[in-house]
């Protein structure tokens, strides 16, 4: 099922990065990509290899959602109900059979906020060590993790446990931390804080999308499932007002804190997922108590039902015929990469031989240009090129290319920065599936305006889509 349709863009892009080793990128910390390329090499690009990683982790989320109803005292039951909700989660579902920087971020998030509730119960500081250990590994896939950490300490100061602010194991966990974050942050600084841009572009995805301020309560909602949901809010209300977690009180006030911090500034709603186990679990504990009465029965019934109906449709278990008619848009996105790369080698093989010589391909997209990446020499194209976030940091082409396929984009944008333009192609499938990268359009550009040592940087942009034919041709 892994490798049933193909690569996902970001999957390809990870791929195409780590060709380009560095401390840091664009878009995320070093980790993944490199963690891609490596199995790509180790397995000569094997996608079933590279997704049994995010499929590990999920696993292994599963198993610390039932070890934390452990933690707050459930049985058997509370910690089958625990791995059950947790695992039937949309947003485990999503990131189990991709490898993308969100799932590894979820689950790294599940682990450490898993040992910080057994410290909070057994007080055993060689745990801050392991959190601190986690926290690094987690800020080399993402930075998102130090907007909970600034939350917990501040409650923690409140709320308690305070000595945890004592702790010297805490304080040495946070140096393992920041030597771990450094050279990216290092990174960062002489690149003058791309990530910051990035973030500014993300909240504004986010906000379209309806996802941001008040939104974002709809978009946590979504991703948590029919019995995730409710678990999360009575969870939440459990750990708020029962006296018997009194202990716990802060993490369920650092989660709000982190919800509210996410809201304000557009964050993605996964960004938050990782730590929704704890609530998750302390539902589970008490529903446990409530398993003989009549309601709960009545009622888990349905819910159950409606959660496992989501496994069909957020996991391609369905032949390529039926991605047409699935709402699984993630998988949508995995398919026709190939058949792309089929298209591209068709506009290149009908140039003249003189002018294939001095051609390159960029695209607006870091998917395509990943893409053609990985396609494109066995089918001999030329080197691939892509203005967009991380990519365009990969290269430019030569002064002495002077024709460019490129894929995306339209006429009056291309026009300012090429003598001619012309329609070559577009992009299509061989099932016509209805996808981000159908219908882009391949065009034919010749006579480059200015030298592209001087011309590259007007082509890096951070948005999905260049600013288009709202800007005069030149």
């Amino acid at each position: 099922m892994s490798d049933r349709f193909g690569f996902f863009s970001d999957e390809l892009y990870f791929i195409a990065a780590g060709k380009h080793p560095a401390w840091g990128y664009v878009d995320q910390p070093p980790l993944v990509p490199l963690l891609a390329q490596g199995i790509e090499h180790l397995t000569g690009g094997s996608l079933v290899a590279l997704r049994t990683v995010p499929a590990l982790g999920a696993g292994t989320g599963v198993v610390i959602a039932a070890l934390a109803a452990r933690e707050l005292g459930g049985g058997r039951l509370a910690q089958l109900l625990a791995a059950l909700v947790y695992g039937l989660a949309p947003f485990v579902l999503m990131t189990g059979h991709v490898l993308a920087t969100g799932g590894l971020d979820i689950n790294l998030a599940t682990c450490t906020v898993f040992l910080l509730l057994r410290w909070i119960r057994v007080r055993d500081d060689r745990l801050l060590l392991w959190i601190g250990v986690v926290t690094a590994v987690e800020v080399q896939v993402k930075y998102v993790s130090v907007s909970f950490w600034v939350v917990f300490l501040i409650c923690a100061l409140f709320l308690g446990p305070r000595d945890i602010l004592r702790r010297p194991r805490l304080w040495t966990g946070a140096a393992v931390v920041t030597l771990s974050a450094l050279p990216g942050l290092v990174w960062q600084a002489r690149h003058d804080w791309p990530q910051i841009e990035m973030t500014k572009v993300i909240a504004q995805e986010v906000r379209d999308a309806g996802a941001g301020g008040f939104g974002f309560i709809g978009a946590v909602l979504s991703i948590c499932g029919f019995a995730g949901v409710v678990f999360f809010v009575y969870g939440m209300v459990r750990l708020l007002r029962s006296s018997a977690y009194r202990a716990y009180r802060s993490l369920a006030w650092s989660i709000l804190g982190v919800a509210l911090v996410y809201a304000i500034s557009d964050g993605r709603a996964y960004y938050l997922a990782g730590y929704l186990v704890v609530p998750l679990a302390a539902a589970a504990v008490a529903f446990e108590g409530k398993a003989g009465r009549p309601l709960w029965k009545w009622l888990s019934v349905p819910v159950a039902l409606l959660s496992l109906g989501l496994v069909p449709i957020m996991l391609p278990m369905y032949p390529a015929s039926a991605l047409n008619h699935s709402p699984d848009g993630l998988s949508k996105d995995t398919f026709g990469w190939p058949d792309m790369a089929d298209t591209v080698a068709g506009v290149y093989r009908a140039l003249p031989d003189g002018t294939r010589r001095n051609t390159v391909v960029v695209t607006d997209g870091y998917s395509q240009a990943s893409a053609l990446d990985r396609y494109g020499p066995a089918r001999h194209l030329p080197p691939v090129y892509s203005g967009h976030r991380g990519y365009w940091y990969f290269g430019r082409p030569a002064d002495s290319v002077t024709t460019v396929i490129y894929v995306g984009a339209d006429k009056p944008y291309l026009d300012r920065y090429f003598d001619t333009v012309r329609k070559a192609g577009t992009v299509d499938n061989r099932l016509h599936v209805s996808n981000l990268n159908r219908g882009q359009v391949i065009w034919l550009c010749e006579g480059p305006r200015q030298p592209w040592s001087r011309l590259w940087q007007s082509f890096y942009h951070l948005t999905a889509v260049t600013p288009r034919g709202d800007t005069p041709s030149k």
